[in-house]
């Protein structure tokens, strides 16, 4: 998505707010000033943001933690499909009469489908443009007009899921409704990869916190489970209530925000994609902080798609990376400094 036109449209009016998905990060740069409210499910643009808007939201887009409404709303569309339904839906709620709801996207985005919705949801013609490669869709809200809601009705609610042997998880969180399948590889190795005597785990990039309640039951860990995006927090911390875990669940990007040699144990298993696009230098940023996170006699356990090459950028920060798993295009390695 173009930053120039986001930028263009961020700035009149006054009372706009900012819906900032993964997909807006390029724009928060040194010198960028926004005279507006910004709301995020990301905690590393929260913190980008932090100087560079009026105020920053940091939440699973919960719109009623602003305690205002605006006159703008502008939305870069999510790649998570429940996340933009959810958005038009409740936009209109807090935007005053006349308001604007903006979506912008590239075709690849679904913002054709998005503006058919929101024109479903405010009972008013389709509205789209073209900017060279994006696209924009532009509706005031005539609230005497309105339609019926769209899509997921019940986005903020956390739910127990067969699927997942009865863990919570909710829309808004990748894979949210599933067992990923180089989670479950790595976590069929715990067994004859742990460290002896360690007791002190990092769950990076914690999602629900499948890997964490898989460990569990194994003896007594302390568990540091964190994660970049906050529906992904409110999970794991669900799921480390209805369990007992012992630890704590914090917000941090790749586990940047937390102390250095804290963790006899890492585990991840690192995304390589960043909104819309494959991002290859995400896997470096976590594999550079759990190197940092953890204890000079600690282990790091990764699984990634074999796609990745893991050993040539593992031994940037690590003395010994082994691949201990090929399996279903998924590979377990264990690291060690």
């Amino acid at each position: 998505m173009s930053a120039l036109l986001l930028q263009e449209l961020l700035q009149v009016p006054r009372e706009t707010l900012w819906i900032a998905d993964e997909n807006s990060k390029s724009l928060l740069q040194p010198g960028f000033y926004f005279n507006g409210d910004l709301l995020t499910n990301r905690w590393d643009i929260a913190g980008l943001a932090e100087g560079k808007v009026t105020r920053s939201f940091f939440n699973d887009f919960h719109f009623e933690e602003l305690e205002r409404s605006y006159r703008r709303i502008i939305y870069p569309v999510s790649k998570e499909k429940a996340i933009v339904h959810h958005i038009i839906n409740q936009a209109p709620r807090f935007l005053g009469e006349g308001g604007e709801l903006v979506l912008l996207g590239e075709k690849q985005s679904g913002i054709k489908s998005y503006a058919a919705k929101v024109a479903e949801r405010l009972g008013s013609a389709k509205q789209l443009q073209k900017h060279g490669n994006d696209y924009s869709s532009i509706n005031c809200i005539d609230h005497a007009n309105g339609g019926k809601l769209i899509g997921e009705l019940d986005y903020p609610r956390l739910r127990s899921l067969p699927e997942l042997g009865g863990l919570y998880s909710k829309p808004g969180l990748f894979g949210w409704n599933k067992v990923d399948k180089g989670s479950a590889l790595l976590a069929q190795h715990f067994t004859t990869e742990l460290p002896k005597g360690g007791t002190r785990i990092v769950d990076l990039g914690c999602g629900y916190g499948y890997l964490s309640t898989q460990l569990a039951s194994l003896g007594n860990f302390h568990f540091t489970a964190t994660d970049n995006n906050a529906a992904a927090l409110l999970a794991c911390k669900q799921n480390f209530h209805a369990l007992d875990l012992t630890g704590v669940v914090i917000p941090s990007d790749a586990g940047a925000d937390l102390e250095s040699g804290i963790a006899d144990l890492v585990l991840c298993n690192p995304p390589f994609h960043q909104g819309f696009q494959v991002e290859g230098g995400l896997t470096d940023h976590f594999l550079q902080n759990s190197a940092r996170l953890l204890k000079s006699t600690g282990t790091a356990l990764f699984v990634v798609n074999a796609f990745i090459s893991l050993v040539d950028k593992g031994l940037r920060y690590y003395s010994d990376v082994q691949l201990i798993c090929k399996e279903k295009g998924f590979c377990v390695y264990r690291l060690r400094l």
